[in-house]
């Protein structure tokens, strides 16, 4: 009876270890989660740490609730949590380029809410790649416009290439880009999307129904002649959206 007990009391015991150590958060960068604290990393394009990023950890159950920490010169932060919520991490950058400033969202390793008991969460800087959970891109956009008089009605057939003009926001060399607008009817349809950030000039060639030859470009909110070069600097932030530039074309 004994040892029936003792069997017992060694199989409950490991239903508890088991239980115990069976933990979903995931452990990033080589670190435990702490409980009552957000802690991570944040680094740039090139993986190197960045000081003074300021972190963002929103109380999901409380409007306008949420708490604040920067990076420490090691791209090292830690946030204490209040002692009710949920909650979601954020980061953003601040660059000065080419006389504009720029806010940029950071890439988080894991997208997905936390309790008070902690969480790890880093975060990297990219030019370009899809946002979690599908919102979008890091990179910039063109919006394209058919120019008053022009005959093109099937831009997705334009070859739009796009050569840096200098070091990009990151301070890496950029490289030449060859980009088409998404497919009528999808989501990209008259926008060149996720485009690394950086000064760049544009050309544009049409091959499609309509013939085939070089087009010319303007800023689509400016009454500057046509040209077949055009040098933009994206907007960091437009009543359609953050970072972004809009090209009108005609023959």
């Amino acid at each position: 009876m004994k040892k029936r007990a003792l069997i017992l009391q060694w199989v409950l015991l490991c239903g508890f270890v088991v239980a115990c150590t069976t933990d979903n958060e995931p452990v990033a960068d080589g670190q435990s989660p702490r409980n009552g604290y957000a802690t991570g990393k944040v680094t740039d394009t090139e993986g190197n740490p960045v000081k003074g990023v300021e972190v963002v950890i929103d109380n999901t159950m409380f409007h306008a609730s949420y708490s604040l920490g920067n990076t420490d010169a090691n791209g090292n932060y830690e946030i204490q949590l209040p002692k009710v919520g949920t909650f979601m991490a954020s980061a953003q950058i601040v660059k000065q380029y080419n006389g504009r400033r720029y806010e940029l969202d950071l890439d988080p390793d894991v997208y997905e809410a936390f309790s008070i008991d902690g969480a790890v969460r880093n975060f990297r800087w990219k030019l370009s790649g899809e946002r979690p959970e599908g919102e979008g891109y890091y990179g910039a956009t063109i919006g394209l416009n058919k120019g008053l008089y022009s005959s093109i009605y099937d831009e997705e057939n334009i070859e739009f290439t796009l050569t840096p003009v200098g070091n990009l926001i990151d301070g890496t060399k950029g490289k030449t880009l060859k980009m088409k607008s998404g497919e009528p009817y999808s989501k990209n349809y008259g926008n060149l999307v996720d485009i690394p950030l950086g000064r760049y000039e544009v050309t544009a060639y049409y091959k499609g129904e309509g013939g085939e030859g070089p087009l010319k470009l303007r800023n689509h909110f400016s009454d500057d002649e046509y040209e077949h070069k055009l040098v933009i600097d994206f907007e960091p932030d437009t009543m359609w959206g953050r970072n972004s530039f809009f090209i009108s074309y005609m023959e």
